[in-house]
């Protein structure tokens, strides 16, 4: 039977993939040459041609191939159920690697079952806005030696398999925001070298554990979530890199020291908690290591617990303008003579 495969040129890439990726880096002609070809498992092999399977076996999924990079994205945003996402994967699939899967908006699949790509794997997957309630233990293990970008924002993801996150050896990005899980545990992270941007806001998630060992990690989304206390050592990754934490939105009362790393350029934003002191232990040593803090909307009392950010040393250059007393006042507009008698 003949293929039908969509062919586009070098560059359609984006109108492709929808969006820039993350991590993913577009190979040149050498790294090509130096790749070894295995299996068909490496579509960006230069001399090697990545064949879609037959239109009428994969339908209403669609692979699409773009001839400029020799690689393959499959859209299957059109199943109907379960059975039948499984089915799709029981046909022939000449090539086993794909560079991109996407399911989007579909209102019909609530399962993610186990085994269900049958040994096809991607390097990017895209399973966001739909109505899944649950990925199944072994239902993404085609893809641990390929996965650079987990995409699974907005859906209604209850349970997860978080254990299996470790076994993504080439994880860069992973993304569970806006799901509806109880509790994330963050030690399943710790180790991934490769991991740079974690998010997992928008669950109202109980986060347990310490974020360690990241070494390349940059952003660590955590918004909206039911964090109340940050203790000592929660994001210890060991990162030069890390640029972004943002905590606005939990019910975070307290900060203990030592809970950060100690970066220069670090933002740390806790905006919209009932937040009453910034503390001088918490907030001075990631002041004075180059760090920002944006802390508006919290009730803070401005009493003598913060005058150390009046100081010469002049750190409230380094907390947002919008930080607030909790009669609304901005700490930046408070008359520093106040605090003399502190």
């Amino acid at each position: 039977m003949q293929s039908h495969i969509i062919i586009l040129l070098y560059i359609g890439v984006a109108c492709v993939s929808g969006q820039d990726y993350y991590c993913y880096q577009y190979p040149t002609h050498s790294d090509a040459y130096n790749v070894k070809q295995d299996d068909h498992h490496l579509p960006e092999y230069y001399g090697y041609e990545p064949t879609c399977p037959d239109a009428e076996d994969i339908a209403p999924c669609v692979c699409t191939y773009v001839s400029g990079y020799k690689h393959l994205y499959l859209e299957c945003s059109a199943v109907e159920n379960e059975e039948q996402l499984k089915q799709i994967f029981e046909a022939d699939f000449p090539t086993k690697n794909f560079k991109e899967f996407r399911i989007e908006q579909n209102n019909n699949l609530k399962v993610l079952e186990a085994g269900v790509f049958n040994g096809i794997s991607f390097d990017m997957l895209y399973i966001m806005y739909n109505k899944l309630e649950v990925i199944e233990l072994q239902a993404l293990d085609s893809c641990y030696e390929t996965t650079i970008e987990l995409h699974l924002y907005g859906n209604n993801i209850t349970s997860f398999p978080f254990d299996e996150v470790s076994q993504f050896s080439k994880l860069c990005y992973f993304s569970i925001g806006g799901n509806s899980l109880s509790v994330i545990p963050a030690d399943v992270f710790n180790g991934i070298t490769a991991l740079k941007y974690i998010y997992l806001s928008e669950n109202k998630a109980d986060i347990v554990g310490t974020f360690q060992d990241l070494p390349n990690l940059r952003d660590l989304y955590l918004y909206s979530n039911a964090l109340t206390t940050i203790p000592a050592d929660f994001v210890k990754t060991g990162s030069s890199n890390l640029s972004y934490i943002p905590l606005h939105y939990n019910n975070i009362v307290s900060v203990e020291p030592g809970a950060f790393d100690l970066v220069d350029g670090l933002d740390i934003y806790l905006g919209y908690n009932p937040l009453s002191t910034l503390d001088e232990a918490t907030w001075r040593p990631h002041l004075e290591a180059g760090g920002l803090l944006f802390a508006p909307h919290n009730p803070l009392v401005c009493d003598c617990d913060i005058a150390w950010l009046f100081g010469e040393d002049q750190l409230l250059e380094q907390v947002g303008d919008y930080t607030a007393c909790s009669d609304g006042e901005r700490l930046h507009d408070l008359d520093p003579s106040m605090f003399d008698n502190c």
